[in-house]
């Protein structure tokens, strides 16, 4: 099963994006508070609400992992996940 998430990038030498994105809930191995930046005032100027918070994640894909700034805080983005326990004690 995939979920859909909103994924905020900002091509080099360009201006700030919102995209739809699919991700497999067993890929994602990290949720972390994405702290405010340039970037994240520029998605705001979006149209995002001005409380939106946002997230980075870190999914796997094959033998490499890539970081992903998604909409979203850190616990939205687990319960989006399915809620399971993703780093283990």
């Amino acid at each position: 099963m995939l979920v859909k998430l909103i994924e905020v990038f900002k091509p080099q030498d360009g201006r700030v994006h919102l995209d739809e994105i699919h991700v497999a809930p067993m890929a994602v191995t990290t949720i972390r508070r994405e702290p405010p930046s340039q970037m994240i005032n520029e998605a705001h100027s979006l149209g995002l609400n001005p409380s939106a918070e946002f997230s980075r994640i870190t999914v796997m894909e094959g033998s490499m992992s890539k970081t992903i700034v998604v909409v979203g805080s850190p616990e939205e983005v687990k319960r989006k996940l399915g809620g399971r326990q993703l780093l283990r004690d």
